[in-house]
């Protein structure tokens, strides 16, 4: 390992488990980790079972890019999780290396890594540490939750596009002219994974909304004109539900 590339104090300071460490300790991080690329479309831990333990006995930080977590459908699929972005932990399972949620690459990325074991006794040994991760772990819970709501069969596909797209713009979007673009290659199908539907229906959807200036939709990026009107979108679609 000593010929691998190491990450700055400085590059540490940008993950959100490392901000609140003192410079010692992030000195010492440095030391135990590795600088890792992966392009767009790589699998970290595919559906076959493609370099599953060594994901699994990875710590994987995001510092550039972004990375789709999922999981496999009874049908051979993939039902997209999270996209995560810079600063995210993707595997959470720090403590016992399991879990099955798998990952691939959705922009060149720049990952962070280091021996899962390695973090797990950092956690054992240092409370700020530890709190940090309790901290992550209640994000991920809360929007796991918030997951499972917007899934609900109430829904139309319209507002969950809708909802998808504005979290997507939050974590990764860019202001150009009035609006916001997506800065994330997104496909028809990618998106009808992240909703979990066909992707005929992801594009009739996409479709709709396009013709209603919600947004656009070029080359695989999506630009939301008005993110005030898509939010009002998505409100409404949902009181025509019946929704309370």
């Amino acid at each position: 390992m000593s010929s691998m590339e190491r990450p700055s104090v400085l590059m540490l300071r940008s993950i959100r488990l490392f901000q609140s460490l003192p410079e010692e300790e992030l000195k010492t991080l440095a030391e135990s980790m590795w600088i890792a690329h992966f392009r767009r479309g790589e699998e970290l831990a595919g559906r076959r079972g493609e370099r599953l333990e060594e994901y699994r006995q990875t710590a994987w930080f995001v510092w550039r890019g972004a990375v789709a977590l999922y999981t496999q459908t009874g049908r051979g699929g993939r039902k997209i999780l999270f996209f995560q972005g810079p600063g995210a932990l993707l595997n959470q399972d720090v403590m016992s290396g399991g879990g099955q949620v798998l990952a691939a690459v959705a922009a060149d990325a720049v990952l962070l890594c280091m021996e899962r074991e390695a973090l797990a006794d950092g956690i054992r040994h240092s409370p700020a540490l530890a709190e940090a991760l309790f901290a992550q772990y209640e994000r991920r819970l809360w929007r796991l939750s918030h997951q499972l709501k917007n899934s609900a069969d109430t829904w139309f596909v319209e507002r969950k596009l809708a909802a998808k797209l504005l979290k997507l713009s939050s974590d990764f979007g860019r202001p150009l002219g009035t609006g916001v673009e997506i800065h994330l290659s997104l496909s028809v199908q990618q998106m009808a994974d992240y909703i979990g539907v066909s992707r005929e229906t992801v594009s009739r959807a996409c479709r709709r909304l396009v013709e209603q200036n919600l947004i656009r939709y070029e080359k695989k990026r999506f630009f939301i004109p008005d993110r005030t009107r898509l939010e009002a979108f998505r409100r409404e679609a949902g009181t025509e539900q019946g929704e309370t």
